[in-house]
């Protein structure tokens, strides 16, 4: 425990009763601190209990969530100064410290109390304590504009005058690199994209000046640049406020730019605590080593390492070490005995050092490449050998390329009669952009938000008509939009949409959302429809079980894994692959990459792919197109981005990408 505490948790299990009463624990024996001005960074899979001790570090609780035994007790906050009057102060102080000395007495005797805190409430005020949502479109009120919200919670904290309050306001928008403030002020929360959400809660967070800041993925679908530019903000607050944070990330960049300490988590547990650089040189337990293996620009990183399996279901009873399944150390001591704390981690077998970490990278990573190379061998791929000569990135002059963009200029506004009348030419999203796509190659798409690379994705897919400039498809014209193509082009172009949890209908089973695309284009139904969607399945690496199981049953790597199958069910030439990995836990990232590249290996699919991390375009991508406020900024090979001979607006790209080391 740290002794300048500001946040201590003691041996805290939570869980939930099923339908049976059988308890179903979330949390299993944390303890933890947070010290005084500490970022503390909670990393882990999906499911590990990141959000949930985060928020119960905080008092809050899910619905239906019990606390089962263990403490948290939060510190007083200092007496309040300046304009705040002595007995505000003394009132608050007082309020806190009552709250902070219950919180000493056991959970298990004040379930009244924490049955209240299934919502945030006032305490969190007196006891200066702030919490920034994963999903900040529902933690902003939906009727309420972006500064009517700000200037709320300004009146909160003392400030009068509406006109200092607002002047407070767009100062705070400003200090989260929000552009144009002015403007956004007067925007309610579904006008924002889902950066400026994001940057938006954050600012609703600190204008609140909190003591205690829990993030919950802060910075998921930021670009490197904004991202930097928020990560520094935290730093600088921290240091004028003394503000304490727990950030939850599956971001290992991120944290080892911005952390003091890292907590590592798995099925409920913490596995290994230790300072950030120390972490980073030398993980001791096998699950910290694996997700380090899985995150580009890490010392540990290796492309071909996996890490098979999946952790435990949520509430599922454990026996021995949760890890031992999918571990490459494991024995049978292992599988039948739970490893104690030693100081830093809980481990039986735990690394020692850089040349032990290497022998278990290499064991993991032949464990994880005789098993693909299993699988593989064990399917029956003419495919494969049909397109094996043509695979390869095409880059000589005199072979046609497969997809060509000349000139391109997309809008999102049509102008009306009058306006075409006067002559008005509407604002460009995309300006004159022109690239080529060659059989077999990745071309990664990279800038910051509103850049237009999505933009140009819709345009291809033929979602978003251009306002000029040609389109063509093995050097046959493309139409702007899809309705208007010919039914073998709209096949041979497919859309993997950023969050899959959204693309796939949540009232269908994963069978009956590949089975239109089957018919549509194949004309297959009932068995042959069946037989061929559980093969789609099997190519992406899903038991055929799922072929009845709705997206709510299935995790967030599960899903983009369906919607991969469910554009490959077209059996197109390209793949428009929309930060199609931004959400999703390192470890599913890799498995997922692993996937494209095969599936470019047996298919000779073309991939244009979208992404904010520059760290995975170095290795995926064959050539990478950069966008500055919709013109081109670069393009090249992706060897090129390592030469230093770069624009600068490239080079400061380049500078802001955070690497786990």
């Amino acid at each position: 425990m740290t002794d300048n505490a500001v946040i201590r948790v003691r041996d805290l299990n939570i869980g939930f009763h099923d339908r049976q009463q059988t308890w179903r624990p979330v949390l299993r024996g944390i303890d933890l601190s947070l010290g005084q001005g500490e970022i503390l960074g909670l990393v882990g899979e999906s499911g590990s209990g990141k959000s949930t001790l985060a928020t119960a570090m905080l008092g809050l609780l899910r619905r239906g969530s019990l606390v089962r035994t263990g403490e948290v007790s939060v510190a007083s906050p200092a007496p309040a100064s300046g304009s705040t009057s002595a007995t505000a102060s003394t009132s608050a102080t007082a309020t806190a410290t009552a709250t902070a000395s219950t919180s000493h007495a056991p959970l298990h005797d004040e379930h009244r109390q924490l049955s209240f805190h299934h919502q945030p409430g006032r305490w969190l005020g007196e006891l200066r304590l702030g919490l920034v949502s994963q999903h900040a479109e529902k933690a902003m009120t939906p009727h309420l504009t972006l500064g009517s919200l700000l200037c709320e919670t300004l009146l909160s904290q003392g400030v009068k005058g509406k006109a200092e309050r607002e002047q407070q306001a767009v100062a705070w928008l400003r200090r989260v690199h929000l552009p144009h403030p002015e403007v956004l002020m007067q925007r309610y929360p579904h006008q924002l994209s889902g950066g400026q959400q994001q940057r938006a809660s954050l600012a609703l967070a600190l204008a609140q000046r909190p003591r205690v800041l829990v993030m919950d993925e802060p910075t998921t679908g930021l670009d490197a640049s904004t991202q930097n530019e928020i990560l520094a903000l935290l730093a600088s607050l921290r240091a004028e406020l003394g503000m304490s944070i727990i950030f939850v990330s599956h971001d290992l960049g991120a944290v080892s730019h911005l952390c003091d300490r890292v907590a590592v988590m798995y099925a409920g547990q913490l596995v290994e605590v230790a300072a950030t650089r120390d972490f980073l040189n030398g993980p001791r337990h096998p699950y910290g080593h694996a997700l380090l293996a899985a995150t580009p620009g890490s010392q540990c990183y290796r492309p071909d390492a996996a890490l098979e399996g999946t952790p435990p279901l949520v509430g599922s009873a454990i026996k021995g070490c949760a890890f031992a399944p999918r571990c490459p150390r494991a024995s049978v001591t292992c599988r039948d005995s739970v490893p104690s704390w030693q100081g830093r981690y809980a481990c039986h077998h735990a690394l020692e050092g850089h040349e032990s970490v290497g022998r278990a990278h290499a064991e993991s990573g032949k464990s994880a490449e005789s098993s693909e190379n299993a699988k593989s061998n064990a399917a029956t791929d003419e495919r494969a050998e049909r397109v094996k000569n043509d695979s390869q990135p095409a880059t000589s002059l005199d072979i046609a390329p497969l997809l060509a963009v000349e000139s391109l200029n997309l809008c999102y506004r049509t102008p009306g009669w009058l306006a075409r009348l006067r002559g008005e030419t509407p604002a460009l999203t995309v300006s004159d952009v022109a690239f080529s796509l060659q059989q077999g190659e990745t071309l990664a798409l990279i800038g910051e938000s509103g850049s237009g690379k999505t933009s140009i994705l819709k345009a291809l897919a033929g979602l978003l008509s251009p306002v000029s400039g040609q389109l063509s498809l093995r050097q046959e014209s493309l139409a702007g939009l899809v309705a208007e193509r010919r039914p073998v082009q709209r096949q041979k172009i497919q859309y993997i949409f950023q969050h899959a949890s959204t693309a796939l209908n949540p009232r269908l089973t994963v069978f009956e959302s590949l089975a239109p695309v089957l018919s549509r284009w194949f004309d297959l139904k009932g068995d042959g429809a069946r037989q061929r969607a559980q093969s789609l399945l099997e190519e992406v690496r899903l038991p055929a079980l799922y072929l009845d199981r709705l997206p709510s049953q299935l995790s967030g790597g599960e899903q983009q894994r369906v919607a991969i199958a469910r554009a490959l069910a077209a059996e197109p030439d390209i793949l428009l692959c929309d930060e199609i990995t931004s959400a999703l836990d390192v470890s599913v990232q890799a498995a997922i990459i692993r996937l494209l590249q095969r599936l470019k290996r047996e298919r000779g699919l073309s991939l244009v792919f979208v992404t904010h991390d520059l760290g995975l375009v170095s290795h995926f991508a064959d050539r990478v197109l950069v966008l500055r406020n919709g013109r081109t900024e670069h393009l090249g090979d992706v060897a090129s981005l390592a030469t230093g001979d770069l624009p600068p607006y490239v080079q400061t790209l380049m500078e802001a990408k955070l690497v786990a080391a």
